[in-house]
């Protein structure tokens, strides 16, 4: 994994890039993912090579997280 972001309370798979200024918060990123300059996620389950770009922002809750599916770019 290439993290350079922040992470909190978080399962990160395999080949995971997290980049610069990144937040996330209560995640399960799946293998391959990449989460962009800035991005910030909290309470987000993300299946394999999914892509987010820098800046964004995703939230879900803790009785329902936000599943972003296989191969999406967000």
């Amino acid at each position: 994994c290439y993290i350079e972001g922040s992470i909190e309370n978080c399962i990160i798979f395999r080949g995971v890039q997290i980049h610069k200024d990144a937040v996330l918060k209560n995640c399960i990123i799946m293998q391959d993912t990449i989460i962009g300059l800035g991005a910030t996620l909290n309470y987000i389950i993300s299946d394999k090579d999914v892509t987010v770009d820098g800046g964004v922002t995703l939230a879900g809750s803790p009785k329902l997280p936000l599943v972003v599916p296989k191969g999406s770019k967000i």
